[in-house]
Order: C-alpha cells, then structure tokens, then sequence
C-alpha cells in the first residue's frame, strides 16, 4: 500500500509542463503568422497530420505488429527497440507531410513559408500532446495519490496491467520535481527538428527533381528516434541524450537551410 505522496512542488513542474504545452504551439502560431505573413491553413493541417499518421495510423501499425508477444521481444532489445520505433515514426510522420503537401497544400506551392508554418503545426501538437496530456494525466492520478484514492486506479485491473499502474504509481511518488520540467527541454530541439524535416519534405514534393528529400526525412527521423530511444532502454544518463537531440537537431537545421537557401524563391524568406 502507497503511504508516501507526491511532493506539493511536483504538482507545480507538472503545472509549468502543462502550460509550456499550450504556449509552444501557441508562440510559434503567432511568430510565423507575424514575422512571415503565414497562412492558418498550413498550421491546422500540421496539426491534423500528426493527429493522425503519429498517434491514429501509427498507434494502430504497432498494434498489428507488436501483437502475439513481439512487443516484449523487441523491448528487451534495446537496439532493435530503437530501430523498429525510428523507423515508424519516420515512415508514418514523414509521409504524413509528404501526403499532407502533395494534397491538401498542393495549392500552396507558391509560397516556401507553407512549409515553416505546417512544420509549427506539427510539432507544435507534438508539444502539446506530449507536455499538455502527460501533465493532466499526471496532475489527476498525483492528486489521487496524496487524497489516499489509488485503490480507484487499481481496483479494476490483474495481472501485468495492475503491475504496470503500481509501477506508473510508484514513479510519480519517488521522481524528483524537476525531472517533470525536462520534457520542456527537449521540446525545443524537437520542433526545430520538425519545422526542419518539413522544409526538406516540402522541397521533395514541390521540386521532382529532390524526390530523394522525402527518404532522407525519413532516415534523419529515424536516427534520431532510434538513438535517442536506444540510450533511454539501456539507461544511459538523461543529459547525454538530450544532448545529443539537440546536436542532432541543430545539424538537421542546418541542412533545411541549405536546401532552402538553394531552392527556394524570392516569394519566400528566413532570417537566420
């Protein structure tokens, strides 16, 4: 039985992750639609596709595919963990924009800012689906906890699932305050990662000469998701791997700006 609580300033990092959820996406919607003259459209439909190629389509990929015990196979893998998870949320997100360009932006090819706008969308619901969500699941289950109520969370499970929520329990009892905030810290490398994969796939669709930038997205995604969740299963230091994100990132914004400076037209413009 759970006779400690979850300290009273883990209840304040959990509220700061929360609001950091809504002020990304909101703070970028703003920026580009200020500083660039963007469009609204290309936001909601970043937003819209990582809805559904990143949690719908690829939720139900891993479903299929992880079923009938492959899931416990591959997650005592580290490696082969990294690899399979890279490489899906590559495949899915990154033809996500592809599709996303080709289709419902296909009328916006004129203008290169298109790309900077879908690409705040896009990582920007990452954002807030990853800090806003976990933080109001976390908030709930905490308040539960320190009101003496975790029977409500167990109550209806056995076996491996019950496990698992003690487990979920006992994490949010015993993590330090602080480490609530470290997702805000990686949030910033991961949307310029996003904005940056955006431009590369934008120019893929828009130029058929550069069809080779969509599979490169893919692979940068890849190396990057399956780096980072490689180091997180054999549990190398926290630092270490968001360090690397951000090294990663960086040379990925590097690389948009590249391509961008070679391909795009006066229509369009990035200060650095």
């Amino acid at each position: 039985m759970i006779t400690q609580t979850v300290p009273a300033l883990s209840f304040v990092t959990m509220g700061i992750s929360l609001l950091f959820g809504i002020a990304i996406p909101l703070g970028l919607f703003i920026f580009y639609r200020k500083k660039y003259d963007c469009k609204i459209k290309p936001f909601i439909t970043g937003c819209i596709t990582f809805l559904v190629f990143a949690i719908v389509l690829e939720s139900i990929c891993h479903a299929i595919i992880l079923a009938g015990g492959r899931q416990e196979y591959i997650m005592a893998r580290p490696l082969l963990y990294g690899l399979y998870g890279g490489l899906m949320a590559g495949l899915f997100e990154e033809t996500g924009r592809f599709l996303a360009f080709k289709t419902v932006l296909k009328d916006s090819h004129d203008t290169d800012n298109t790309a900077l706008m879908y690409g705040a969308g896009h990582g920007g619901f990452e954002a807030f689906y990853i800090l806003f969500a976990s933080s109001i699941s976390n908030i709930v289950m905490a308040a539960m906890i320190n009101s003496g109520n975790t029977q409500l969370l167990t109550a209806s499970l056995t076996g491996d699932k019950l496990s698992a929520m003690q487990q979920l329990i006992d994490t949010l009892v015993t993590t330090k305050p602080l480490a609530y905030c470290a997702g805000i810290i990686e949030r910033f490398p991961a949307v310029a990662f996003h904005i940056s994969l955006s431009v590369i796939v934008w120019f893929a669709v828009k130029n058929k000469d550069k069809w080779y930038l969509y599979p490169l997205a893919i692979f940068m995604h890849m190396v990057l998701d399956a780096v980072t969740a490689t180091l997180a299963a054999m549990k190398v230091n926290l630092v270490l791997i968001e360090v690397l994100i951000y090294v990663i990132s960086i040379a990925a914004v590097l690389l948009a700006l590249k391509i961008w400076r070679k391909n795009s037209g006066s229509n369009s413009r990035v200060d650095v």
